[in-house]
């Protein structure tokens, strides 16, 4: 039996990163150790409980939940509005009946990995101050992580004196991101465009809601998600990233250096990608759109509501 891949989830759930969470949990492949939340789509009590329905409808009660940092390193920035004011577009539900930990997210993470004989991969959906705090609180701890996958930047390449798009992941805590890149640990960028491009069609989205009980309510959480870049369907921007942790080779990849870059005009900064520099990341580039689909609807046939 092939060994199973133990990681720390990372989250701001919202209609996205449910998507995630659900491959992940129903994935036999991947052993959650512990899922974390952040700051991000909407408040961090918001996020948080998103989280806890989630993994309450996927009878997950076996995964541990800790709570992360309401806030960036060091500057307070506004949460993104595509998944609504609650991060869920507005879907209506029952408080999960779901214990939380009574650790802080950079407790939990740390007892986690410092118990653990194995290295532990780090899926970072949000904003990266969690493992930043955690990188400087408990710096020690960067030796038990196996890898750091994380979704941020744009493979979208940035001129001099050119304002870029501003990621969302990566603009909300620049300072938290740079962080991350300056460590030693092996680090994995899903970019921005994988989203765009695995996204869910409107096809998708009617069998979502065909597939099972499961499909219709994540039809009905689909209905609230506004991304202007895919307005004929649902973003998978978290999605891929756990896809690759799955998959690796349902993606193309190089070698590449992410720095981040601080805009003035943004408020915040943007992970910049520079193919010519020294490399000290792995960046995807592409996927394969029908095998990600395949593992998505492969999955939700497994939820059970």
């Amino acid at each position: 039996m092939r060994k199973k891949i133990p990681v720390i989830l990372d989250v701001d759930t919202g209609i996205d990163d449910g998507v995630a969470i659900i491959l992940a949990a129903k994935c036999p492949k991947i052993d959650i150790k512990l899922v974390v939340t952040c700051h991000g789509n909407t408040t961090i009590k918001n996020i948080t409980k998103n989280t806890l329905f989630i993994l309450e409808k996927l009878k997950r009660f076996d995964i541990p939940v800790a709570e992360g940092m309401a806030s960036p390193l060091l500057i307070k920035r506004p949460h993104v509005s595509a998944h609504g004011a609650d991060g869920l577009g507005g879907y209506q539900y029952e408080n999960p009946g779901f214990d939380l930990l009574k650790e802080s997210a950079l407790e939990a993470t740390h007892k986690i990995l410092s118990e653990s004989q194995e290295k532990i991969t780090y899926i970072c959906l949000a904003p990266s101050t969690n493992i930043a705090n955690l990188l400087k609180e408990h710096p020690e701890d960067a030796d038990k992580i196996q890898e750091i996958v994380i979704m941020v930047g744009s493979n979208e390449p940035v001129k001099d004196g050119e304002t870029p798009y501003k990621e969302f992941n990566a603009s909300v805590d620049p300072e938290a991101l740079s962080l991350v890149l300056d460590s030693k640990i092996k680090k994995t960028i899903v970019s921005m465009e994988m989203g765009h491009t695995a996204y869910l069609n409107w096809k998708d989205v009617y069998k979502t809601e065909k597939t099972n009980a499961f499909g219709e309510m994540l039809e009905n959480i689909f209905r609230g998600y506004k991304d202007y870049h895919v307005r004929n369907g649902i973003a998978t921007h978290d999605g891929c990233t756990v896809a690759y942790v799955i998959d690796p080779t349902m993606f193309e990849t190089r070698e590449g250096h992410m720095q981040v870059r601080f805009f003035e005009k943004l408020g915040s900064g943007v992970g910049v990608i520079d193919y010519d520099k020294t490399p000290n990341v792995t960046i995807t580039t592409k996927i394969n759109i029908k095998k990600f689909k395949k593992l998505y609807f492969k999955t939700l046939k497994k939820c059970k509501i």
